[in-house]
């Protein structure tokens, strides 16, 4: 077994496309790190810890409307002269990353959106009114629950987490891998007509069905882990700089439902593009084996992925769209619209947020998929 699982993962990796996007992800993270340090260059700054000491006084300030406005202003200031120095750069580049956050984001629930103020005052409404064994009722109550002890919005200077945990980024990239990959896994065998040979060997419907198996999650675990510390770098040469922040803190995720640190978004955002980039790759093989056809097998794996999102606002109604839109793969391993909305499901009169309904389809869906690969792959005949 142990034979065959290497035969079929040094077949993956002999692909030249494969070792292409490897190349790529490295060039994308390098022309990064040296666009930043050209940038400081350019400005009079050294290097990213004199940018740490320029703004280490305003390190923990509470963001407040009344501070928010005062920076405004100082920013418009800054924009009326031709020639900044390095800290009026700074202060008016990297401070004000953090100072454009919402500080009084809208939550959406059902079909409105709401300050935190207004869903309070609502809640208290239908409460007067008797209405507490509603789902409307039980729903806001969720998540006014849920946004009420996130902590207030401080600043803190962890702007390399925003492009270094850019999982919307490295999406891309591991399922491209994964279609190059693993597409044609089962269907070369039937385009270069070695299948007559496999299928009447002696290990033809066992062994090797389930080395093919292993040898894609291999493959995919390991450009999952190579993919992720190469973006991971960007934050580590910073010193992982503004990991015990809160996640409402940093710019995109004020309204994030989890009163969470950064780290710990990081890791279950780890998680939940792990498992949403199994399930690809076994819908990927599953697709192979029963198209029988590489171009046709990576064409339809890149649907499955592209296509659902696409196809949303082509829906002929609102609650059709906004399935297609959430619970899909892309979805899931882009991760990061899991954390930023307050989007929930009526399942059995109770709320969950969608980001836990689309990992519990995901973990109930990849036994599944795994077994009808098994399945369909011993049905295969010459």
């Amino acid at each position: 077994m142990v034979e065959l699982i290497k035969f079929e993962i040094g077949k993956i990796f002999s692909k030249k496309m494969v070792w292409v996007l490897l190349l790529a992800v490295l060039w994308s993270m390098g022309s990064s790190i040296y666009r930043d340090a050209r940038m400081l260059k350019f400005n009079g700054i050294k290097n990213k810890e004199e940018v740490q000491q320029i703004v280490s006084p305003y390190e923990g300030e509470v963001l407040t409307k009344e501070r928010i406005k005062e920076h405004e202003d100082y920013e418009k200031k800054l924009r009326k002269k031709d020639n900044l120095s390095a800290e009026e750069f700074v202060l008016s580049s990297i401070l004000n990353f953090d100072y454009n956050l919402d500080i009084d984001p809208d939550y959406v629930v059902g079909d409105r959106e709401y300050k935190k103020s207004e869903l309070k005052k609502d809640l208290d409404k239908l409460n007067q009114e008797g209405k507490t064994d509603t789902f409307e009722y039980k729903n806001m109550e969720y998540i006014y629950n849920l946004i009420d002890k996130k902590e207030a919005q401080t600043y803190h200077y962890k702007m390399e987490w925003i492009y270094g945990a850019d999982f919307q980024r490295i999406a891309p990239f591991l399922s491209i891998l994964v279609i190059v990959g693993i597409a044609t896994i089962f269907s070369s065998d039937y385009q270069n007509n070695t299948v007559p040979l496999v299928l009447s060997s002696k290990l033809g419907k066992n062994k090797l069905i389930t080395s093919k198996i292993l040898s894609s999650l291999i493959f995919s675990t390991i450009i999952f882990i190579f993919v992720n510390c190469v973006f991971l770098s960007y934050i580590a040469l910073d010193k992982f700089k503004g990991w015990n922040q809160a996640l409402n803190s940093l710019r995109y995720f004020e309204a994030t439902p989890y009163n969470i640190t950064v780290i710990q978004y990081y890791i279950r955002g780890l998680m939940f593009s792990f498992i949403g980039i199994i399930l690809f790759t076994l819908l990927v093989m599953l697709i192979s084996l029963l198209v029988k056809n590489n171009i046709l097998s990576m064409l339809i794996s890149l649907g499955i992925y592209s296509v659902p999102v696409f196809i949303c606002s082509f829906m002929p109604t609102k609650q059709l769209a906004i399935i297609f839109r959430q619970l899909n793969l892309e979805e899931l391993i882009s991760v990061e619209a899991l954390f930023r909305n307050t989007d929930t499901y009526n399942i059995f009169g109770n709320p969950v947020l969608y980001a836990n309904l689309l990992v519990t389809i995901s973990l109930i869906l990849i036994p599944i998929v795994t077994y009808m690969i098994i399945h369909f792959g011993k049905k295969q005949a010459i």
